[in-house]
């Protein structure tokens, strides 16, 4: 009786350690899916759903040491609103900008985003993403005030709005 007893109470208890090893099997692919997902990537995302287009551009420091983050665009056709969240957070408000040109070849300012403030930034521009990369665009995000010439981030928009 003993013997049977211990026989199936080791059942049990494989059968609970089998059980366990597959959900966290499970568990640490589905971490590594969602975080694949979420990581930036080096092209832009485009995403057209529900009347709203959706553009995710990588930030990234244009040479150096600098910050990585995303800016994302969301435009309904009329107004389009910019988020921008970069790490690490500088001590000091930073500007940024929607400049014409290449990260490699920053031309002019288009539009003057919402200063980064603790690594976060959101703005609202009264235009279509179209009208906003028509000819080319990126975002560029500058160290501070004092030091404007210093860029420590750059994401190219992409010239098409297709995915």
């Amino acid at each position: 009786m003993a013997k049977r007893f211990l026989t199936n109470l080791s059942l049990v208890l494989l059968t609970a350690i089998l059980t366990m090893s597959c959900s966290t099997e499970e568990t640490a692919s589905e971490i590594s899916a969602a975080a694949a997902i979420a990581s930036p990537t080096p092209t832009p995302v485009v995403t057209n759903q529900n009347g709203l287009t959706t553009i995710v551009v990588n930030l990234a420091p244009t040479e150096g040491e600098g910050q990585t983050g995303t800016a994302t665009f969301v435009s309904d056709g009329s107004t389009t609103t910019v988020e921008i969240e970069v790490k690490p957070p500088a001590a000091e408000a930073q500007p940024i900008h929607v400049h014409t040109g290449v990260c490699t070849d920053v031309g002019t300012v288009r539009h003057a985003l919402q200063n980064i403030v603790k690594g976060m930034s959101v703005t609202i521009i009264d235009q279509s993403i179209a009208e906003i990369t028509e000819g080319g665009a990126l975002v560029n995000v500058h160290a501070s005030y004092t030091e404007s010439s210093n860029y420590t981030a750059c994401g190219q928009l992409p010239d098409s709005l297709t995915n």
